[in-house]
């Protein structure tokens, strides 16, 4: 994997990329949080890279590294025709996630797609914890273990969604997703439960 370069060469060299596939006719599709599962077809987007740069599985994918949730994107409104992210958006804090949702919104075109997919937190909270031994007995390995900061339910994503202005918020399972653009999810793995552990969201714009 390539060395991240100075957040300012980043953001500059995304817009070219965005700017070149619309101009040619071709779908602007994001990968937002790519981690180390840089998905192809997608630009795949992330605050730095998270591949050892000896790992060369991923040469052919295309990366660009700033920080995305704390920055405006330097693309036009109604310029992007898909979103995807997946076990990153509970990575944020509140105030990040708030920033995010709008900048995409801000960014998909009309009628497109934001795929969303995120551990749930009723999930986690049902499987793990023992609520009647009090503080003991509350799971706290979504913050502890993983890092987590804001967690979703299908309640409270939808409701934020379309607090920041997306129509509609249509629930379903993993690979399911919508938009003909979608990628593949490879989320949850053997770490949560494979059918509920995480819930699966498209927002459309």
């Amino acid at each position: 994997m390539r060395a991240a370069g100075p957040p300012e060469r980043e953001m500059a060299a995304f817009a070219d990329r965005v700017f070149n596939l619309i101009h040619n006719g071709q779908p602007v599709r994001l990968y937002t949080g790519c981690g180390t599962m840089p998905a192809a077809g997608f630009i795949n987007i992330d605050v730095a890279p998270m591949l050892r740069p000896e790992d060369t599985r991923f040469d052919d994918r295309e990366y660009f590294f700033f920080p995305f949730a704390d920055v405006p994107w330097p693309i036009p409104d109604g310029s992007v025709d898909y979103i995807f992210n997946e076990d990153f958006i509970e990575h944020l804090s509140q105030k990040q996630q708030f920033c995010f949702l709008a900048e995409t919104l801000r960014v998909l075109k009309p009628g497109a797609w934001h795929r969303v997919s995120t551990p749930c937190l009723i999930q986690s909270m049902r499987r793990h914890s023992h609520f009647q031994a009090g503080m003991r007995g509350v799971y706290t390995g979504e913050w502890d273990r993983w890092g987590h900061q804001v967690l979703f339910t299908h309640h409270s994503l939808e409701e934020t969604a379309k607090l920041v202005g997306y129509r509609e918020v249509l629930f379903n399972q993993k690979n399911q997703g919508v938009s003909p653009l979608r990628g593949i999810d490879t989320r949850p793995w053997d770490d949560r439960d494979t059918l509920f552990g995480n819930i699966y969201a498209d927002l459309l714009k």
